[in-house]
């Protein structure tokens, strides 16, 4: 499963010259794999070394032959060559190169980026290039796991950021990791790298409102705070082509399951509390505890199967002609009397 902190060491060993014979990059999520080939592409070889040592083929167009006899040759007045297939997937033959995968060519580095699925590691050239090489598996991240995503990735580029900040870029940013990676970079140019990246930051330089924007909804709503939750829910519901419903609830979906979490803990100390999905900060875990004072586990059972007829209103189910502003203020009034009313 990918995994920020093996990632950031398989980069810092690829930058520090370090190599293997053969990389198999597989898995649903390609940012890892793009991410993980391109760092061999470039510092693999020096630039006037590509021209005859570098080799980019495609799995959907790759022959088998051309293949093994690229594989097998010596490099030309270079220490290596390297030979990457994109779209590796789209091959069906990679069985033929078992037993080249067990006894690789040491002045040959390949790099087989198998996208969008996992390789069968029951195959035997699965488990020939595990012996020789690398097999690194890039998974989806679960949504609970993004701000410590964010943090892994902060850490790789030599920065600390605040938790609340991360669980702010990860509900805002969502799972896109190019993104995140990008206002990422885009932080660090303003923020010193002494300095913690903090939630003001986070709000100014990423475009999130500081006091108009769905977490400071979710924060009203957890609060039980009537006049702010009102507030801001107007804002939102004016300006809904920037603020999705679909996405709002999903968000609040997100917090109250969480509070389910609690209610259902038989040991509701912060320990406990701070091994829920999504609790990556004792931050986090006290504002659940606060939280689970204001709505009881039934109104907070209630809540979720509210939202869950939300959601298919929002996604045109009953709808009728019902604008989504008018919807978000009926399902603020709803959350805020424990979701007992009728829809």
């Amino acid at each position: 499963m990918a995994n920020v902190q093996e990632f950031n060491k398989l980069i810092a060993e690829i930058k520090s010259g370090t190599f293997r014979p053969i990389y198999l990059l597989h898995g649903e999520e390609p940012f890892y794999i793009d991410k993980l080939s391109s760092a061999i592409e470039h510092t693999a070889l020096e630039e006037h070394e590509r021209d005859f040592n570098q080799y980019i083929f495609y799995g959907r167009d790759l022959d088998k032959d051309v293949m093994m006899e690229t594989l097998r040759k010596f490099p030309m007045m270079a220490e290596r060559q390297v030979i990457i297939v994109r779209e590796a997937q789209d091959f069906q033959q990679w069985d033929a190169f078992e037993a080249y995968f067990k006894q690789p060519v040491a002045t040959t580095i390949c790099v087989l980026d198998f996208k969008y699925k996992r390789a069968d590691q029951r195959k035997k050239w699965v488990k020939a290039i595990a012996s020789s090489g690398l097999v690194y598996e890039s998974s989806k991240h679960q949504d609970y796991e993004l701000a410590d995503v964010i943090t892994g990735f902060a850490r790789g580029m030599k920065y600390r950021i605040n938790p609340r900040a991360a669980q702010l870029m990860s509900d805002y940013l969502g799972n896109d990791l190019e993104k995140i990676e990008m206002e990422l970079k885009k932080l660090t140019i303003t923020v010193p790298l002494s300095q913690e990246i903090g939630v003001d930051t986070v709000q100014e330089h990423i475009g999130i409102s500081k006091e108009y924007n769905i977490f400071e909804y979710i924060n009203a709503l957890a609060d039980r705070d009537v006049e702010r939750s009102f507030r801001i829910s107007q804002f939102l519901g004016r300006n809904e082509k920037n603020n999705p419903f679909v996405l709002t609830i999903g968000l609040i979906f997100n917090q109250f399951s969480r509070l389910m979490m609690f209610h259902g803990l038989k040991q509701k100390d912060l320990n406990s509390v701070q091994q829920l999905p999504g609790m990556r900060s004792s931050y986090a875990a006290k504002q659940l505890v606060a939280s689970a004072r204001k709505y009881n586990a039934r109104e907070t059972a209630q809540i979720i199967s509210l939202l869950r007829i939300y959601d298919a209103r929002a996604k045109g189910v009953d709808s009728g002609s019902v604008e989504a502003k008018e919807m978000m203020k009926e399902l603020t009034f709803n959350i805020l009397h424990g979701g007992a009313l009728e829809v």
